[in-house]
């Protein structure tokens, strides 16, 4: 009788200890607005393409801009400003530059 009480005991130790992280996680998943980094630039339907990147940077006021492969939704971009070659770190589901390295002189 002891070892049946041990083992009903172990087993709803296990099965709640399994359940307790997920609720944990989705307790406070939303909740409020803003607590998100997507709450404040919220993603577009859908993706750009390149020629919408090229355009968005463009719009940026950067010339000669060159796309490099995309990695999951960031794409690195070489492009020209104010006499610099940059590489930008732009998110084309945000339309945002995440990130701008100066690179050289453009010449």
């Amino acid at each position: 009788m002891t070892r049946w009480i041990a083992a009903a005991l172990t087993a709803l130790l296990l099965s709640t200890g399994t359940a307790i992280p997920a609720q944990a996680q989705s307790f406070g998943f939303g909740i409020f607005f803003g607590d998100e980094a997507s709450d404040f630039h919220p993603e577009r339907i859908t993706c750009m393409t390149d020629r919408q990147i090229r355009d968005a940077v463009a719009a940026r006021g950067y010339s000669n801009i060159a796309l490099n492969v995309a990695m999951e939704k960031n794409i690195q971009v070489r492009a020209t400003r104010d006499g610099w070659v940059y590489l930008l770190d732009f998110n084309f589901c945000t339309g945002r530059i995440e990130g701008r390295q100066q690179l050289r002189p453009a010449g």
